[in-house]
């Protein structure tokens, strides 16, 4: 019987995911935020419960993945992470992030903590305030064509310590 590594594996999967697959299709820019682990990805759902977890940029956030269309991807696309509660912003920051091809012609972004503003909610106590509250998370995605996506959902922050 014969093993591969895993290190062997990867570089084949990582150029045979965008082989015949529509990632790049020249159809309106589309974005859903969602979460998973690995290449898998779930939608938000309307109100769902979620924790926060570190951002990299500092701070605490809402730990996101977002699936695209019309969006180019395998480049570096910039990215704006919005955080807003009752129609007001709690959180921008700029970025910028990788999307990935997948098998089945739509974009992957993993990687991405859409903040709060760390001077509005400089430690867990202020957060502590936010627990239950209906946060609407937006990333909006430009590619390098200028073609941009924005996408949003709304869930239950869940704050503990």
């Amino acid at each position: 019987m014969r093993m591969f590594s895993g290190a062997l594996a990867v570089p084949f999967l990582v150029l045979g995911a965008c082989k015949d697959t529509s990632c790049d299709a020249d159809v309106p820019p589309e974005i859903t935020l969602g979460q998973g682990a690995s290449s898998a990805f779930e939608p938000f759902e309307d109100g769902q419960d979620i924790a926060l977890t570190i951002a990299p940029q500092g701070g605490m956030g809402i730990s996101v993945r977002a699936l695209t269309r019309g969006v180019t991807t395998d480049n570096l696309i910039d990215l704006q992470l919005i955080t807003e509660i009752d129609g007001e912003q709690t959180g921008f920051f700029e970025t910028n992030g990788i999307l990935t091809c997948q098998e089945d012609g739509y974009g992957l972004l993993w990687g991405q903590v859409v903040g709060f503003n760390p001077e509005e909610f400089p430690d867990v106590d202020a957060l502590l305030a936010l627990d239950g509250e209906q946060v609407d998370v937006i990333v909006i995605a430009t590619d390098e064509q200028d073609r941009t996506a924005e996408g949003r959902a709304t869930v239950t922050l869940r704050v503990s310590r």
